[in-house]
């Protein structure tokens, strides 16, 4: 009887020890501050998933499913930019540790390495394409080749229809240096000229999202980072609600506030280092 009531002591001991660890004090998780609720959020800023390379914007296949063992370990749980976007509105509540994946320009790659490793632990990531270059891989057939390819339209449609990923929009041809940096305004361009160039090119992708794959986005990613006011403004009246930035940082959201998201800090995630060594230096635990 000693030995069965020691052994269930022990199983017991060793479940509360991890229901401790998710319920324990933590800096990223719900606050009350001045009366106002707010929760801490994470946003991981990734790029290309290779397994020939890794740099700066590119991690290995077993880094990104490190990250998200990581995570899981300790307790966070993925969610999209739209269940932020809900927060803020009072539409819906947050988990108590959330944070977000997103993974820019539509790399091939994401659909060959990191879908099945997101589909492997039910995680959930955002998705920012560049409608040009989906728009050459579906055309010209340049398509399946991990290290330089992007995501057909029926990629992505299947990437959404999957519920893992919500897709955003990163612009249809603005991702460029030249004529502009990004979608900054060019110098002696008018209020007009400027307002019909953003807009017709973020509609185009809008557009080609909807007779594709039969959605739209309210997400923006700022093609590397470059935002203005007026860029904003824009934005906002074509219907865009959530605005990710490559200003890095961790993201402090507050309930009924849709402040913050005009400017949603991301944290990129280089290949450079570990994952212990990433999460370790951004605190992130």
């Amino acid at each position: 009887m000693k030995k069965k009531f020691l052994f269930f002591t022990i199983i017991l001991a060793m479940l509360l020890s991890g229901a401790i660890m998710c319920l324990s004090f933590n800096p990223l998780s719900f606050v009350q501050d001045s009366e106002k609720e707010y929760v801490s959020i994470p946003i991981l800023m990734y790029h290309s998933v290779l397994k020939s390379k890794k740099g700066n914007y590119a991690v290995f296949p077993d880094m990104l499913e490190d990250d998200i063992k990581y995570l899981k370990k300790h307790c966070y749980e993925a969610i999209f930019i739209q269940d932020i976007i809900d927060y803020c509105e009072n539409k819906k509540e947050l988990p108590k540790k959330p944070v977000v994946l997103t993974f820019d320009d539509g790399h091939y790659n994401n659909y060959f390495y990191a879908y099945p490793i997101i589909k492997k632990y039910n995680f959930k990531a955002n998705l920012n394409v560049i409608g040009c270059f989906s728009e050459y891989s579906t055309s010209s057939g340049d398509i399946d080749n991990p290290n330089y390819s992007y995501l057909t339209w029926s990629e992505i449609k299947t990437l959404h229809d999957s519920g893992l990923f919500e897709i955003g929009n990163h612009t249809y041809k603005m991702h460029q240096f030249k004529p502009r940096f990004g979608i900054a305004r060019t110098s002696g361009e008018s209020d007009e000229d400027y307002k019909k160039a953003l807009s017709d090119d973020v509609l185009r992708l809008e557009n080609k999202l909807q007779q594709e794959c039969g959605f739209t986005s309210q997400v923006f990613a700022y093609p590397f980072g470059k935002y203005s006011k007026e860029s904003e403004n824009i934005l906002r009246d074509i219907g865009f609600k959530a605005f990710l930035t490559c200003n890095e940082g961790i993201n402090k959201v507050y309930k009924g506030d849709p402040t913050v998201l005009s400017h949603l800090k991301r944290i990129n995630r280089t290949g450079l280092i570990s994952t212990e060594e990433f999460f370790s230096k951004y605190k992130i635990n």
